[in-house]
């Protein structure tokens, strides 16, 4: 009875063995070597092979895992795996039996491969021994040792030259832009403004208040920056009495009055004076600016200009 029971250990042995095999391509190495570890497992009946990737562990004092696993399925029945392992120790060193888990039916079941022992010599020091430290060996200075350095002096130069360059031209720039900026005169800027308003139309879209509103604006601004009154801020009788100050022409002034008057009953009293009349305003303001803008040409800078603000009659 004994006898058989151990002839059926040596069988199941044989049979475990013979599912999941370790070589190694050579026996003998040298310390740092590196090695091909193939794991050879029987995979026919409908077996599955789940923990190739983990099958080795992580770490070890003996050996370490270069690279791998390199799967091949030339054999339908078997799956071999190829690792490439570095040994770092001398004299016996063994790959212990490795576990590789097998899925069948559901149930998974652990193998174990065989362990594989190495031979692993050291490296032999050189017989020579240590030869004597030299003397320091100067090298002689050479132009051309530098020209590596070349294409990096020359990028740093361009750059730097852009970078003033870029700074000039703007300082420059600046500079001409002040220089453009001249403040228009006041007849200028009257024409200016009455042209875009009267290209806005705003009283044919129905806001006729909007329209006198600018137009008044337009006009008493004119007369700040042509007579230094503050137009904006002073009430339509208030502006014809300094109007009346400066003896301009009974006819602009009764004109100016009535335009003044209109543009109050339209924005206070919300009259409606007629569609034709809204494009005559803008033209009689453009009227009022033809007969009081200063010519430049006949501006003095000499402290006797007693014509130079007159009104152009």
């Amino acid at each position: 009875m004994r006898y058989i029971i151990i002839i059926a250990v040596m069988h199941v042995s044989l049979v475990v063995t013979g599912q999941a095999s370790l070589t190694v391509d050579h026996m003998q190495a040298t310390i740092g070597d590196q090695l091909k570890a193939t794991v050879k497992v029987n995979v026919g009946n409908g077996r599955e092979w789940t923990n190739i990737k983990e099958l080795w562990p992580d770490s070890t004092k003996q050996f370490e895992i270069v690279n791998g696993p390199d799967i091949s399925h030339d054999d339908p029945s078997s799956t071999s795996a190829t690792w490439t392992i570095a040994v770092f120790d001398t004299g016996w060193v063994r790959i212990p039996a490795l576990p590789v888990l097998m899925k069948h039916d559901n149930q998974i079941d652990t193998i174990y491969t065989n362990d594989v022992p190495i031979r692993v010599e050291p490296v032999e020091p050189d017989s020579t021994g240590l030869l004597p430290i030299k003397e320091i060996y100067k090298q002689p200075f050479n132009i051309l040792y530098y020209k590596k350095y070349l294409p990096h002096i020359i990028g740093v130069a361009l750059l730097l030259f852009g970078l003033i360059y870029w700074l000039g031209h703007r300082i420059r720039k600046e500079v001409v832009k002040e220089k453009v900026m001249i403040e228009p005169l006041p007849h200028e800027w009257a024409f200016k403004a009455l042209e875009d308003l009267e290209s806005k139309r705003i009283w044919q879209g129905g806001d006729v208040k909007e329209h006198y509103s600018l137009l008044t604006s337009i006009l008493r601004e004119y007369l700040e920056r042509r007579y230094g009154i503050r137009a904006l801020e002073q009430t339509s009788d208030e502006i014809l009495d300094q109007l009346r100050l400066l003896q301009l022409s009974p006819a602009l002034l009764e004109d100016t009055d009535q335009l003044l008057s209109i543009s109050d009953l339209i924005k206070f009293a919300k009259a409606d004076p007629g569609i034709d009349i809204h494009a005559a305003t803008i033209e009689r303001v453009r009227n009022f600016v033809k007969q009081t803008m200063v010519i430049p040409s006949l501006i003095s800078s000499s402290p006797e200009k007693a014509n130079a603000d007159a009104p152009v009659e």
